[in-house]
């Protein structure tokens, strides 16, 4: 009898260890991997895609600064319009300038848009000329391209492209609200210490047209899976 008991003990035990050696493996192989979705890997084939996809976009293609006008105009008047900048002189941005004093010859490109006082009893500026390629479809494309080279599921690539794009919205906004409230002001008060340091840790210096995309794509990654590793 005692010699039962004891094979008895040791079958009922049996199944207890063996799922706390389970589980121990689980945490030990989740701890192992933890470090890695925050540091993606990037495969070669990734890597050349992503310089290939780079080159394709940014090449000087004729036509691309014509097409991207419209749309950056769009979204900065829609900026302009919600946070309410400008005041009273409704700026508004347009592919060609609104007065005869600047010519789209002077200096202009196809990525030349034109922000000019409509109506409004507000201070009136002749057109301003604002270059779009370096600050808006730079970063852009280059989102575009790491996230369509980055080896995940096309799921995760649509959810990491659409957190990528809004955050460079987001900065372009700040791009865009900032300077149009500061020339169309009929007040202009100097800039506050948390805004001006904004301004020049994302927009003013010229390499975050390059960091910006990747920062935004690392954010994207680490914030999304694929569906296997939510299951």
């Amino acid at each position: 009898m005692p010699k039962r008991d004891r094979g008895a003990r040791a079958r009922a035990s049996a199944p207890a260890s063996t799922w706390r050696q389970r589980r121990a493996v689980e945490v030990a192989l989740a701890a192992d991997r933890a470090p890695l979705e925050l540091l993606p890997r990037l495969p070669p084939r990734s890597i050349a895609l992503c310089l290939g996809l780079a080159i394709l976009l940014l090449a000087p293609w004729p036509g691309y600064g014509r097409l991207f006008g419209p749309p950056f105009c769009a979204f900065g008047n829609a900026v302009i319009v919600v946070v309410g900048a400008g005041g009273d002189s409704a700026p508004r941005f347009s592919t060609r300038p609104r007065d005869s004093t600047a010519t789209p010859d002077a200096g202009a490109t196809d990525w030349t848009v034109w922000l000019a006082a409509r109506s409004g009893d507000g201070p009136s500026r002749p057109s301003l000329p604002l270059e779009t390629r370096i600050l808006g479809y730079t970063p852009l494309a280059l989102s575009l391209a790491l996230t369509l080279s980055f080896a995940v599921s096309w799921r995760r690539k649509l959810r990491m492209l659409g957190i990528g794009l809004a955050l460079l919205l987001m900065r372009l906004a700040i791009a865009i609200a900032l300077p149009v409230s500061r020339a169309f002001s009929p007040h202009p008060a100097a800039p506050g210490p948390v805004s001006e340091l904004v301004w020049y840790v994302l927009i003013d210096l010229p390499a975050m047209s390059y960091v910006a995309p990747l920062f935004g794509w690392w954010i994207a990654f680490a914030a999304t899976r694929d569906g296997s590793a939510e299951s």
